[in-house]
């Protein structure tokens, strides 16, 4: 038990803010004092089960119990409906998770991607729009139309907000030769069967265009704005396999998973991200590295293909 204890409170101090007293925090939601507070975090006083569900409720970290005889993991997710999915609440609950990872003292985002990872979307209406359309249409199997206007003000706004802090967390980015083809081609099937006209399907290929020149400045400069906290390394890997987000806190990690084409699953379990940090390690061993190398080969590349993308 006391094992567990330790490890849940440490996930607790990464959920919390930098400016915000752990164990301050603690005495509050238990309502004890604080000397009892530290005496929890240290292991000295262990926690009963109604305090647990307190804490975890008030955090919203789990508390993960497993026999060591049963090598298992434990993933959270959130429950969009698969007939109509609510693209504000996926939205919402993203800038949740993001903004808890940006209040942490100590943090840094791996990637492993076949898709451009939709936050560079984020700071272009047309293409969130799209991206939005492409992953319910795909779940739904509708013959609606895009309408770029038909979204909310509310999701543009929340999708800018979540660009602007994913460039302020320092990440590295392991692409695969055919990340960038994913979104050329729903392009090309959108306009070819009819969801979006040709000068739509023009504007949204030019925000693509705007968003690879956005990643080759990041790359020369190997960060993501003038702040040089804000670190950007970005690979090549003709191999990955999954697409896998690692948030490392210094402390403990927690790592995101992709399914269902646009929803995730998430796990703070430290051995599963152990291991899946190790082998993100392994991937940058064999990949080609993008950033800080004056130019970028790589993003040139992918816009040169762009102008083919529509067959007049």
């Amino acid at each position: 038990m006391a094992n567990q204890q330790e490890l849940f409170f440490e996930a607790i101090k990464a959920a919390l803010p930098e400016y915000q007293n752990m164990a301050q925090s603690i005495a509050e939601v238990l309502e004890v004092s604080t000397n009892e507070a530290y005496k929890k975090i240290r292991g000295s006083s262990i926690l009963n089960l109604q305090q647990i569900i307190k804490l975890s409720d008030s955090f919203r970290v789990p508390f993960i119990y497993k026999p060591d005889q049963l090598p298992t993991v434990t993933f959270d997710y959130l429950s969009v409906d698969q007939e109509i999915p609510n693209m504000l609440l996926y939205l919402q609950d993203l800038l949740k998770n993001l903004k808890q990872i940006q209040q942490s003292k100590h943090k840094h985002i791996t990637i492993t991607t076949d898709d451009i990872p939709l936050f560079h979307f984020f700071k272009y209406p047309e293409l969130t729009c799209f991206k939005l359309f492409f992953w319910s249409d795909s779940v739904m199997n509708t013959d609606v139309k895009f309408d770029p206007s038909g979204f909310a003000a509310e999701i543009i706004e929340i999708s800018k907000e979540l660009n602007q802090i994913y460039l302020e967390i320092p990440c590295t980015e392991i692409w695969s030769k055919d990340t960038v083809h994913g979104t050329i081609e729903q392009i090309r099937y959108a306009f070819e069967a009819g969801y979006i006209t040709k000068a739509l399907a023009e504007q949204i290929i030019e925000q693509v265009r705007y968003c690879l020149t956005d990643m080759n400045m990041y790359a020369i400069s190997s960060k993501k704005t003038i702040d040089p906290a804000h670190t950007f390394n970005w690979y090549n890997c003709d191999v990955l396999g999954s697409i896998s987000y690692l948030v490392d806190f210094k402390d403990s990690m927690a790592c995101y998973n992709r399914f269902n084409t646009f929803n995730y699953l998430r796990t703070e379990d430290q051995p599963y991200c152990k291991q899946t940090k190790q082998w993100m390690q392994g991937l940058i061993m064999k990949s080609v590295s993008f950033s800080g190398q004056g130019k970028s080969t790589g993003t040139n590349t992918c816009i040169m293909l762009l102008p083919s993308v529509i067959n007049y």
